[in-house]
């Protein structure tokens, strides 16, 4: 499909915009409408600061993206010869991963260049890199998290009935919910033996109230492609930190409800709106700061609103 430039962004839902909005307003406006169209060479300035910072990424959230590349690559492995990866591979695959943000963060003039190309990351933007206290957490998270990968529920499961019960692996795909898309990245779904779609969720951090939610966001996602009913799904969330696997179970009732969550998340996204039917939003001081300011110096945006904060004395 060609690109049609528009003035504002399509709206659109998704989990991670729900937990933006929920967040902080002002974050939720530089990403999701300050940014849009900062890739033009005539762009206004902080349109174009805005996307380039929107590209930035954390070390943690790095880290998280890595073991979940990986974690496709060992579905990938399990699916076409039935068996797991080896640990070191996936371990190298990772640092190989984290060594080349490192790199890239190294030379910012490539990303301020090409910031969907190339990696900066936060701490290099704003500071002097990482510190060997974070290096050492960030350490301890890979070993951590890839043995727990390969010793999951969710492959035993597989691979005690075979590679080819795997369905889906990390694929972004969309689906239709009140007139408009909706965003789904299931992380692995599967056929257990009871005949079961299973939909399992990689998390690299700690447990959080939201991540129930979050499947229940997948499994409408499989009523609505694969026409599969509540009955045939249940849910599982892999924390691969500490190898605890919690499953979520799925009902009738509970989609109804997720529905309704969901519903109820765009209207409160569409009342922040000068014009809903253009997807048009108000200008920047409409939306608020996060009222927790100690945190605003590890937002991306932070350079947006750094004038703002030091008058208010929080930083």
């Amino acid at each position: 499909m060609a690109f049609t430039r528009t003035d504002y962004p399509v709206f659109s839902w998704s989990s991670s915009r729900k937990g933006t909005f929920d967040e902080c307003r002002r974050k939720y406006y530089y990403n999701y409408y300050l940014a849009h169209n900062g890739w033009e060479d005539d762009a206004d300035e902080d349109a174009r600061l805005a996307y380039r910072l929107k590209k930035l990424t954390g070390i943690h959230l790095l880290l998280g993206s890595a073991v979940h590349e990986v974690a496709e690559y060992a579905a990938k492995i399990v699916k076409s010869e039935n068996r797991l990866p080896s640990e070191d591979k996936m371990i190298e695959k990772v640092k190989f991963l984290l060594n080349s943000a490192w790199k890239e963060s190294q030379n910012p003039q490539l990303w301020q260049q090409n910031p969907n190309r190339y990696l900066m990351l936060h701490s290099f933007y704003y500071g002097d890199g990482l510190s060997k206290s974070v290096i050492e957490k960030i350490k301890d998270k890979l070993y951590a998290a890839v043995p727990n990968i390969l010793k999951s529920k969710t492959f035993e499961e597989i691979l005690s009935q075979g590679g080819d019960s795997i369905k889906i692996h990390e694929s972004m795909d969309t689906f239709s919910l009140f007139g408009l898309d909706i965003y789904a990245v299931p992380d692995l779904v599967y056929k257990n033996a009871l005949g079961k779609w299973v939909v399992a969720d990689w998390k690299t951090g700690k447990e959080h109230d939201s991540h129930p939610s979050q499947i229940h966001v997948y499994c409408l996602y499989l009523a609505d492609k694969y026409g599969v009913s509540a009955e045939e799904m249940t849910g599982r969330v892999e924390y691969l930190l500490t190898g605890v696997s919690r499953d979520v179970e799925i009902t009738a009732e509970s989609l109804d409800t997720a529905v309704q969550e969901i519903k109820e998340s765009i209207e409160k996204m569409k009342k922040d709106l000068k014009d809903p039917e253009q997807n048009m939003p108000f200008e920047r001081e409409k939306y608020t700061l996060a009222k927790h300011r100690q945190f605003c110096r590890y937002c991306n945006f932070y350079q947006l609103c750094e004038d703002e904060l030091l008058e208010e004395n929080v930083i």
